[in-house]
């Protein structure tokens, strides 16, 4: 779906609508005077195979790209850095199998 009202300063670009949780989607917002130019550029995009097209490559690596914004969150990213201080430090525990490790966490 591309919509062509104006972003405001608050909003992404790119957002995932998961109001239907079964039937998630991509809503990428454009500047009006560029949506007949981006929607040109998605038409000409030429066939990979007889079922699938590039166009639908693209809109798909769009929507992992929303659906893992998380990910780049500062919240997230500090837990990223802090799981990476403690591997670096020695802070961790490997197990050899899931019921050591179960059983290691219902130790605690």
């Amino acid at each position: 779906m591309l919509a062509t009202e104006s972003r405001s300063a608050h909003r992404p670009a790119v957002t995932l609508d998961s109001s239907v949780p079964a039937q998630p989607y991509l809503v990428v917002e454009i500047p009006p005077e560029q949506a007949g130019a981006v929607q040109r550029a998605l038409d000409t995009l030429a066939p990979v195979s007889a079922n699938i097209s590039a166009q639908t490559i693209v809109l798909d690596a769009l929507r992992v790209a929303a659906e893992q914004a998380y990910f780049w969150t500062s919240e997230w990213q500090a837990r990223e850095r802090a799981a990476d201080q403690a591997i670096a430090e020695g802070r961790v525990r490997t197990f050899d199998t899931m019921d050591e490790m179960s059983d290691f966490l219902n130790a605690q």
